[in-house]
């Protein structure tokens, strides 16, 4: 159901760490449009008190947590309240933990280094059944597609469409000359492309073009 601008937004917050859930609370206490009905240290004292608590519009969580952690929470929630909306909020901003989230019910995931005003604006967005995600946290989605994340120490490297394929051949053990037959190329071309990635990958030698490519997640 969405959300009339009238109604208030009724929040559960869980986080196993008092200071940061006492903050987020001090943080939205005055804020009108949404009222913080109740406070969980871990995923098994919020599905307690979800028990208690029907009315809950949105669920804000942590991920790391002791006894049932962010991830299980969010499947538990999704089966057994399939109307409250779940807000991860997290430390962890690598596409590994976004994706397992995302797939287990949450439809926000925001980093702790967040702002008030972002806080709030994300909580709207997942109440009224709509999607949000830190900047941060949008690019790493997208880029975990080709393993380059933010947190990743390869972070600034940059590879095109082509130059991942061709990493990808060369993992595979691929020849030049395979390699410019299977993508339908010149030898010269194939040969500027690797330049191109040893040069980005600051790899010396085949060797560390393979190391490259496995801990980037390009190849297993």
């Amino acid at each position: 159901m969405l959300h009339s601008e009238a109604k208030t937004i009724e929040l559960m917050i869980v986080d196993d760490h008092k200071l940061f859930l006492d903050g987020i609370v001090s943080l939205l206490k005055d804020y009108p449009r949404i009222s913080i009905v109740a406070c969980a240290s871990d995923g098994e004292q919020a599905l307690e008190l979800l028990t208690q608590n029907s009315d809950i519009d949105v669920l804000i969580t942590d991920i790391s947590m002791p006894n049932l952690n962010g991830e299980e929470l969010c499947k538990e929630v999704k089966k057994k309240y399939p109307d409250v909306h779940i807000l991860a909020l997290s430390m962890h901003s690598d596409s590994k933990s976004i994706k397992k989230v995302l797939k287990n019910g949450a439809t926000g995931y925001i980093l702790k280094n967040t702002g008030k005003n972002e806080l709030i604006e994300a909580i709207e967005h997942v109440a009224n059944g709509q999607t949000y995600f830190s900047e941060s946290v949008k690019n790493n989605i997208m880029a975990g597609i080709t393993g380059l994340e933010e947190s990743d120490e390869h972070a600034t490297v940059r590879l095109t469409k082509r130059e991942i394929e061709i990493l990808k051949l060369i993992a595979s053990e691929y020849t030049t000359n395979q390699i410019a037959d299977t993508l339908f190329i010149s030898l010269h071309t194939v040969e500027s492309h690797r330049k191109n990635i040893m040069r980005k990958t600051k790899a010396k030698n085949m060797a560390g073009l393979i190391k490259y490519a496995v801990k980037a997640g390009i190849v297993e």
